[in-house]
């Protein structure tokens, strides 16, 4: 009978172990990393060139050019619609999109919130400052 136990928990365990490192295995399959292109649309008076994306994960943000740009995300990330690095102190809180090999984003200016805060955050940041 005790035998039998120890078999039993012998194979348990193991069958624990299998599922354990083949779950790990898979989960490292799913966040694969790529490089993303996404292109961005708006109705903004704003130049497209003046928004960027940024990955939310790691923090990374590239500008567009020509109305696209390309970053480094995996396929757990999310990218967001930002304003592009050389506006460092204009602040955007844009639309995110799950990362993938082609993302196409809007970047909606008729929202009167965000345009006014985008304005604002554009006048402080160039101020003349006395």
């Amino acid at each position: 009978m005790e035998k039998m136990l120890k078999i039993v928990l012998i194979g348990l365990s193991g069958i624990g172990t299998f599922i354990f490192f083949t779950d790990s295995l898979v989960s490292e399959k799913k966040s694969v990393e790529f490089i993303s292109r996404v292109s961005l649309e708006t109705n903004c008076e704003i130049e497209p060139n003046a928004f960027g994306v940024q990955n939310t994960r790691t923090g990374q943000t590239s500008g567009f050019k020509y109305g696209e740009a390309f970053i480094r995300a995996r396929t757990t990330d999310e990218l967001q619609i930002v304003m592009a690095p050389e506006y460092s102190g204009v602040t955007l809180q844009g639309v995110k999109y799950p990362a993938t090999l082609r993302v196409e984003a809007f970047q909606d200016c008729n929202n009167r919130v965000s345009l006014d805060s985008i304005f604002e955050s554009m006048n402080e940041q160039f101020r003349i400052k006395n």
